[in-house]
C-alpha cells in the first residue's frame, strides 16, 4: 500500500470519526434545546422553534463525511487507473464510504421533512421555517450532488477535458444531468410537501402525496433518459474496475470483516448517544429540571470512554484489514 492509498484510507476513517463526534455533539446540543415547560404550560428552558443549532451540527457531520469520503475515493480512483498495486480493495472501501455518506444525507433530509410535520408553532416566522427546515434540506441535496459528480462524472481518472471530443463532452454533461435530476426532483417534492403543510397546517392529503410522488417519478425518469443518452454516446459515467480473482476463503473473510465493522460502528453510535442521554435529568424530577447533569470524569470513564474506544476499535480494525487485503491483492 503506497502513500496515496494510505491517505485515501485515512480520509475515509477521518470522515467516519468526524461524523461520529458530530452526531454526539449534535445530540448533546439537542438536549440543551429541548423545550421544558412549567406546570402552567410556559416554556422555562430550551426552545420550541424549528430553527435549531443541532440541525446544522448534524448536517455538518454528514457533509464532512461526504467530503472526506469523496477525497478518499478520488485518490484511490487515480491509483487504480494507474495500475498501482493493492489499489482495488482501497477503491472499493472508499466507494462504500461514498455510498454510506450519500445514504446518510438522504436519510437526514427525509427525516427532517417528516419531523417537521406538527412541529411548526404559530409563532414561528417565515425566516425560522426557511432556515430551520428548507435550507438544511437544500444543503443536504447540494452536498449529495457535489459528492456524486466528484466521484462519477468528474473523476480524476477520466480523460481530461482537453483530450475529450465534443461527443464525449456532451456525454459528460448528460451524465451529470442523469445524477442531478433525481436529487433535485426529490428535493423540490419535499419542499412542496412542506409548503402545503405550512399553508394548511395539516399533513399532506392523498392528492398532495400523488403530486409529490409524481414529481419524484418524473425526476427519476428524466435521469434515466439522460443515462440512456449517455450510454448511446458511448461514454460511461462510472468506470468499473476489473474484478481481481481471489480465493473463496479470502472473500468470506472480507465479508465477515465488513459485517463486523458495520455492527461495531452501530454499537459505537448507540453507546455514544446513550451516554449523552444519561445527562438528561428532566425525566427524573418534577417539575422538569432546566439544566442538564454536568459531565464529569465518572460519567466520562463509565459511559463515554467505552463508546470512543469502540469507535477506535473500528478505525484500527478497518485500517489493518484493508492494508492486509491490499497487500494480498497486489501479489
Amino acid at each position: 500500500m503506497n502513500k496515496a492509498l494510505k491517505q485515501a484510507t485515512s480520509f475515509e476513517l477521518i470522515g467516519l470519526a468526524f461524523m461520529w463526534f458530530g452526531i454526539i455533539v449534535g445530540n448533546y446540543v439537542s438536549l440543551l434545546e429541548r423545550p421544558i415547560y412549567s406546570e402552567f404550560g410556559k416554556i422555562i428552558s430550551g426552545t420550541d422553534s424549528v430553527l435549531r443549532a443541532s440541525t446544522y451540527i448534524f448536517l455538518s457531520a454528514l457533509v464532512g463525511l461526504a467530503l472526506f469520503a469523496a477525497l478518499g475515493f478520488r485518490k484511490a480512483d487515480v491509483q487504480l487507473s494507474q495500475g498501482a498495486e493493492g489499489s482495488l480493495p482501497v477503491f472499493r472501501f472508499t466507494a462504500v464510504g461514498v455510498i454510506v455518506s450519500l445514504v446518510s444525507l438522504a436519510i437526514f433530509a427525509i427525516s427532517l421533512f417528516f419531523s417537521s410535520f406538527n412541529s411548526f408553532r404559530s409563532g414561528s416566522g417565515l425566516v425560522e421555517q426557511l432556515l430551520g427546515v428548507y435550507l438544511p434540506i437544500v444543503l443536504a441535496a447540494a452536498a449529495c450532488i457535489f459528492a456524486l459528480l466528484a466521484v462519477t462524472v468528474y473523476r480524476k481518472s477520466n480523460a481530461s477535458e482537453e483530450k475529450a471530443t465534443p461527443e464525449q463532452k456532451k456525454a459528460r454533461r448528460e451524465a451529470a444531468l442523469a445524477f442531478i435530476y433525481p436529487i433535485v426532483g426529490t428535493t423540490v417534492a419535499l419542499i412542496i410537501g412542506l409548503v402545503v403543510y405550512q399553508a394548511r397546517r395539516e399533513n399532506p392529503q392523498v392528492w398532495v402525496w400523488v403530486l409529490i410522488l409524481a414529481i419524484v417519478a418524473s425526476s427519476i425518469i428524466a435521469g434515466s433518459i439522460y443515462s440512456a443518452r449517455t450510454r448511446a454516446h458511448g461514454a460511461k459515467a462510472v468506470v468499473r474496475p476489473a474484478r481481481v480473482p481471489g480465493t473463496a476463503a479470502l472473500n468470506l473473510n472480507f465479508a465477515l470483516v465488513v459485517i463486523y465493522l458495520v455492527v461495531v460502528t452501530i454499537m459505537s453510535f448507540i453507546y455514544g448517544i446513550a451516554a449523552i442521554q444519561e445527562l438528561d435529568n428532566s425525566y427524573q424530577v418534577y417539575p422538569p429540571a432546566e439544566d442538564l447533569l454536568q459531565p464529569d470524569l465518572g460519567w466520562f470513564f463509565k459511559s463515554m470512554l467505552p463508546a470512543i474506544l469502540i469507535l477506535a476499535l473500528v478505525e484500527v480494525s478497518a485500517y489493518i484489514a484493508l492494508r492486509i487485503r491490499s497487500i494480498v491483492s497486489s501479489k
